[in-house]
């Protein structure tokens, strides 16, 4: 059995040699479990197998919550959770609290649910073009991509117009890897007196959101402690709002210069749904990886992770593991991506993940549609990417909108 000091030692998160690629560092495992360095010197596995990482993640012997001995907290501002798990929501919770809180929202979160709202996101979407009709070029990200989740997320949660710059901004400082524990502490403060006041709201005056129906459905009638309710609503707000928004940067980028994938998006049907699954693998976002804690020993044949000890599953190289997908380094949007992990895997899969799609098809969509010569005015390379968000993504997209 190989030790843990004869594992590869990899500082993480690693440096991107590509910025279209997880770092080298990671990828050339192939696979293997090694050890991952983290920032404050401590040290967890890291697992890039796309096989182990989808077992591992419905293994009830590694736990999500903060507070388990040997939680890897991968930022210095991460720690604000360590001893506040309840502070996160269900999604620093085992089972049964886990289970129990998110099927509170599981029956608005379901496939059927985002297609209702597919009418919604592409009017959404269509405001958005309609202000670049006439403009010789745009910045896709500011245009579009950042501002379309959070009108998403803002019609969903009932949240006002005139309110959403502030909850975009301190949904960002959240997501920022290079914010202290005190400007998130404060961000998050912020945000959630912000939310709490919105379940004062809709205590007196419910409406057609799901504040609303979290309120008169769950906390008024005692299925839920009100101090469950505002992370759970900023988890909805947070998680549905800048994943997307760095997503859509990213795959409206590769849609732009990669001729195949275009060309399945201007297709539609099937072939749009296939893409999407595609850029989603290829693109990965999660710049942080999942974390977990193994609260008993998990043996992976030549090693053993040890009770105690804290795990990484580094999705990205997972998502580029040759075991999984032929040729990872290649996007094809012909590929049956339906198996990328993305959105995680087993019980703490991404709960919004439906409703990410939609906007991600009926972006793309519209804008090829509505712009069919769009092209990017620099290089790929050139581009300003967000190596430092937990959420990798583009700080801007600089588009011709129309053929010189």
């Amino acid at each position: 059995m190989t030790s843990p000091t004869q594992c590869p030692h990899i500082p993480y998160p690693a440096p991107r040699e590509d910025p279209l690629d997880p770092p080298t560092a990671l990828t050339d495992l192939g696979g293997e479990p090694a050890r991952a360095v983290l920032w404050d010197g401590s040290v967890a596995w890291v697992v890039t197998s796309h096989a182990v990482t989808r077992r591992l993640l419905k293994d009830r012997r590694l736990s999500a919550n903060t507070a388990a001995p040997g939680f890897p907290m991968m930022t210095s501002a991460s720690q604000v959770l360590r001893n506040e798990p309840r502070s996160a929501s269900f999604i620093r919770m085992d089972e049964p609290d886990h289970g129990r809180l998110r099927a509170m929202l599981s029956p608005r979160f379901r496939p059927v649910d985002a297609e209702r709202m597919r009418d919604v996101v592409g009017a959404l979407v269509d405001e958005r073009l309609d202000v670049l009709e006439g403009q010789d070029e745009a910045d896709l990200v500011a245009a579009v991509a950042a501002p379309l989740p959070a009108a998403v997320i803002a019609t969903l949660l009932g949240i006002a117009d005139e309110d959403r710059e502030f909850f975009e901004d301190r949904s960002a400082r959240l997501i920022d890897r290079t914010r202290t524990m005190d400007e998130v502490r404060t961000a998050r403060e912020e945000l959630d007196a912000f939310l709490d006041a919105e379940v004062d709201k809709r205590i007196v005056r419910p409406t057609e959101d799901l504040i609303s129906a979290v309120v008169h459905e769950q906390l008024l009638p005692g299925t839920i402690e009100r101090a469950d309710v505002v992370p759970m609503c900023r988890l909805v707000l947070v998680a549905g709002h800048g994943t997307t928004a760095s997503q859509l940067a990213l795959s409206l980028m590769s849609m732009l210069v990669d001729a195949p994938t275009r060309a399945a998006v201007a297709a539609g049907g099937p072939g749009l749904v296939a893409v999407v699954d595609e850029l989603l693998r290829f693109h990965t976002i999660v710049q942080n990886g999942l974390t977990r804690a193994a609260v008993e020993d998990v043996d992976l044949g030549d090693v053993t992770i040890r009770a105690g000890e804290g795990v990484v599953f580094a999705i990205g190289a997972a998502n580029r593991d040759a075991e999984a997908f032929a040729d990872p380094q290649d996007l094809d949007p012909g590929r049956d991506a339906r198996r990328h992990l993305a959105f995680g895997h087993g019980p703490h899969q991404c709960l919004g993940q439906w409703l990410a799609k939609v906007e991600i098809e009926e972006c793309l969509s519209r804008v090829v549609t509505r712009f069919p010569d769009a092209a990017l005015t620099q290089p790929v390379q050139a581009l300003s990417f967000r190596h430092a968000a937990s959420s990798y993504g583009l700080d801007a997209l600089p588009v011709r909108l129309r053929r010189a």
